[in-house]
């Protein structure tokens, strides 16, 4: 049974409520869209659904599709609250689908629908008319025939001024009509104790507890309508449980598990230009054999894209075990990409993580200021360009106190620890697996591009392979600074500039370091040293390499020791002179230095 339309009072208020709605979303820049035509709404195939229809825009990025109910306007005027917060409204991205359904709708009531165009996630909707509909009442079947028609209801009058540039995100919640809310502990982060809450979080990227999807009210206990944060409200997510995505518990991913998505595995939480914009504290909980395989898709890992650039949000304290992850560009364990946030104590034990290009265990790629510390990862990485055991390309950050102990191997710019770097700076981090690719190959990172990128107390213990040039035991091609740093895996390359420290040094400088590795060439290797395969700039201090270790009794820099005399200083005395005590350890008589800064273990390096 319909109910009549009442087009004239919708008419009245949205005359107000388009301006109004133009407004939706922060004011950026974007291409000029043309406005969604045709837009219609018909009732879906079960009770409380619409699907609402439209022309394409071709080169819209999403589509807008908002919704206002004749009663929800009415109740929060009624409360003293501005009619936006019975607005609500959904992004969709654009496949080139002209129809989206919605679903969990009051049957029999009167809504208005507008839907429009968006070129970026953060644009401002090119809407278009308003389209009316009076819900099926449920069940249909049951409803008699009608001789008249009811009367149709009174619709408010809006304010004559109504708020300027509102959003559907009010300050303001209603009061719950229950008790709890997702925020149980009233800390500020929303409480997630299985997959399905953590599968909700990517409809509420922001952690705000404040969304229009059904799915994300039905993962939470006792939700209700007005459910949410209580002031000053919530910035995140935190774990409080174990989680393991091996669902039906036989030991390994298949179709008996919840996300197995036809072997596709777990969708990222968002990615692209759908950030993920929230805090996520981990609490020190687990989870568990996460599986991704979208061997086609950008931005994978257990998140797609975490944006804390303008909000500088954290995911912390929180470790993945036997993780399976592999995508196209920006993989990682933990995210793809990751941008202007903080990444504290964040373990990944046991991963595979595979890709073609910013493939890294834990984030295919960093940027924007991104910083981590006290994290590691111990699984195997592989790929394409861009490699690293760690982070796959880093730019303009900070890594310190983090580790990677698994083999990585990649075509080029491979890197035990990072496969790329381009500024930012490196301390009291190590790589111990073995590192193997093209060009451009180091112990700890592959290609270091940027004269402002420091590595200092640092080292790499895993053997070096590249069938290339640019082949280093701690850096295959450098351009910044290396200081209090040293590698002792073996190396060898089948191209120009093979060295025990660094493999080519374009600029920048080295001081108070050492190799102590085989290096060894299988090709027409023309430059090739115990430090440095190849230096264009000078500026080496105080930096040695062992002649009888790597095998090398020439240089491109630095001074060669024989084992006794590295080893033999016990203190800053001799060669050590101008090294910082504060930094090293010098052990014994029969050992080489060993670093201490940052919390490094003297005794573990030297096991």
């Amino acid at each position: 049974m319909k109910r009549p339309l009442v087009a004239l009072g919708f008419a009245t208020i949205l005359i107000v409520i388009t301006i109004a709605v133009a407004s939706i979303a922060p004011a950026r820049a974007q291409n000029a869209l043309a406005a969604l035509a045709n837009v219609q709404a018909a009732d879906g195939a079960n009770p409380g659904a619409v699907t609402i229809s439209w022309d394409a825009v071709g080169d819209a990025a999403f589509y807008r599709i908002g919704w206002v109910a004749s009663d929800k306007i009415a109740a929060v005027q009624a409360a003293g609250r501005p009619w936006l917060d019975a607005f609500a409204f959904t992004d969709v991205i654009n496949y080139g689908q002209t129809a989206h359904t919605l679903t969990d709708l009051a049957p029999g009531v009167q809504y208005a629908f507008i839907a429009g165009s968006v070129s970026n996630r953060f644009g401002i909707a090119q809407w278009s008319e308003w389209t009316y509909l009076t819900l099926a009442e449920a069940p249909a079947a049951s409803c008699p025939t009608e001789t008249g028609e009811p009367p149709a209801p009174q619709m408010p009058t809006p304010s004559p001024t109504p708020t300027r540039a509102p959003t559907p995100t009010p300050a303001h919640q209603p009061t719950p009509t229950g008790t709890g809310n997702y925020d149980a502990d009233q800390d500020g982060l929303i409480e997630v104790s299985n997959l399905a809450q953590l599968n909700a979080m990517r409809y509420d990227p922001n952690g705000n507890g404040v969304t229009s999807a059904s799915i994300y009210a039905a993962a939470f206990p006792n939700a209700m309508p007005g459910m949410g944060c209580p002031y000053p409200g919530c910035t995140g997510y935190e774990l409080v449980a174990n989680l393991d995505f091996d669902t039906n518990g036989n030991g390994e991913a298949d179709a008996g598990d919840a996300y197995w998505n036809d072997g596709a595995g777990w969708v990222p939480i968002d990615g692209d230009e759908y950030a993920f914009t929230a805090n996520f504290d981990g609490n020190n909980h687990t989870i568990a054999n996460l599986y991704i395989n979208r061997s086609d898709t950008d931005y994978v890992g257990l998140f797609g894209f975490v944006d804390g650039y303008n909000s500088g949000i954290g995911i912390k304290r929180v470790r993945l075990t036997s993780a399976n992850v592999s995508g196209n560009e920006y993989v990682g364990g933990l995210a793809g990409k990751a941008r202007g946030s903080s990444v504290v104590q964040v373990r990944l034990e046991s991963a595979t993580v595979s890709g073609n290009k910013y493939v890294g265990g834990l984030a295919g790629m960093c940027d924007g200021g991104v910083s981590i510390s006290d994290s590691y990862t111990t699984g195997n990485v592989s790929g394409g360009n861009t490699v690293g055991g760690l982070v796959g390309r880093y730019l303009n950050g900070v890594i310190s106190g983090s580790y990677s102990t698994g083999s990585v191997s990649g075509s080029g710019s491979v890197g035990g620890l990072v496969g790329g770097t381009y500024s930012g700076s490196i301390s009291a981090s190590y790589a111990t697996g073995s590192v193997s690719g093209g060009n451009a190959v180091g112990g700890l990172i592959g290609y270091d591009n940027s004269v402002t990128a420091a590595i200092s107390a640092s080292y790499a213990t895993g053997s070096v392979s590249g069938s290339g040039s640019y082949v280093g035991g701690l850096i295959g091609s450098s351009e910044g600074t290396i200081s209090a740093s040293y590698a002792t895996g073996s190396v060898s390359g089948g191209g120009r500039a093979i060295g025990g420290l660094v493999g080519k040094k374009v600029r920048g400088s080295v001081a108070a370091s050492y190799a102590i590795g085989r290096v060894s060439t299988f090709g027409d290797t023309i430059y090739i040293g115990g430090l440095l395969g190849y230096d264009e700039s000078g500026d080496i201090t105080a930096s040695y390499w062992d002649t009888q270790a790597t095998g090398q009794a020439g240089s491109y820099g630095g001074v060669g020791k024989t084992t006794t005399e590295l080893q033999s200083p016990t203190g800053t005395t001799g060669i050590y002179f101008d090294w910082d005590a504060d930094y090293w350890d010098f052990g014994s008589s029969t050992q080489y230095p060993a670093l201490k800064h940052g919390g490094l273990d003297p005794a573990a390096q030297r096991q």
